[in-house]
């Protein structure tokens, strides 16, 4: 097992449980935080769905379109990522397979 490979997947799995945890706890807050029934609460609740009601999405293509780009991009590097994994364990697979049976110059 490399520990390169091993360090980058715990990692990871690491980092996305945690940013699982953190935006689950984040959501949880403001949606309790917004539930109360008081006047300025529910004045705030009403401002926020108009406000979201009224957005136009044609300002903000552009960022959807850089997110939509970058996913592109992560998924061709996760494919090369696993490529050049297959490659270099048919290599590895291969120098097993045919070692000489002498060297020259030995």
């Amino acid at each position: 097992m490399d520990f390169f490979d091993f360090f980058r997947w715990s990692l990871g799995t690491i980092v996305a449980i945690y940013a699982t945890l953190v935006t689950l706890q984040w959501a949880a807050g403001w949606y309790k935080w917004l539930a109360q029934p008081h006047r300025h609460t529910t004045l705030l609740r009403r401002y926020l769905i108009v406000s979201g009601l009224r957005l136009k999405v044609t300002t903000f293509w552009g960022d959807v379109l850089v997110c939509f780009l970058l996913c592109v991009v992560f998924a061709i590097l996760w494919h090369a990522h696993g490529t050049v994994a297959d490659i270099t364990r048919a290599i590895a697979d291969g120098h097993r397979k045919f070692q000489p049976l002498h060297r020259r110059g030995s």
